[in-house]
């Protein structure tokens, strides 16, 4: 499983814990270890349990820099994108900032709406600018 492949799981596990309610470190810890394997599964677990733990925050960043949605309001698929390209940021440290919102502009093309792309490489770049 190559580290892309693991980041659209990671997605979709958001968007799943986002959906049924459950943004909770045992329903990340359940779905990571039944659909992650390797470095991958123990990669992907930090990052989940950082977004869980910092979820208010990520949040917060995301609403900051968003002018025309909230979260509460924003396609979930979009929010998910963005939370994890945040929470990859703030757990690795060796994630170069651009590659972490490249790869969830690229997530955003695959699995949103045509515009998503531009949404998401907007308030990922606010964010990381403003932490500047």
């Amino acid at each position: 499983m190559t580290r892309n492949e693991a980041r659209e799981i990671l997605m979709q596990i958001l968007y799943e814990m986002d959906a049924t309610g459950s943004m909770d470190h045992e329903t990340a810890a359940r779905l990571t270890s039944e659909r992650l394997t390797g470095n991958n599964r123990e990669r992907g677990l930090n990052i989940l349990n950082g977004i869980v733990d910092q979820l208010e925050q990520i949040d917060g960043k995301i609403n900051e820099k968003s002018r025309s949605w909230k979260t509460s309001r924003m396609p979930k698929v979009d929010l998910a994108i963005m939370r994890l390209a945040v929470g990859e940021m703030m757990v690795d440290d060796q994630l170069p900032e651009a590659v972490a919102i490249n790869e969830a502009v690229n997530l955003a093309r695959k699995f949103s709406m045509e515009k998503s792309s531009r949404f998401v490489n907007g308030v990922l770049g606010a964010i990381v600018n403003s932490d500047e």
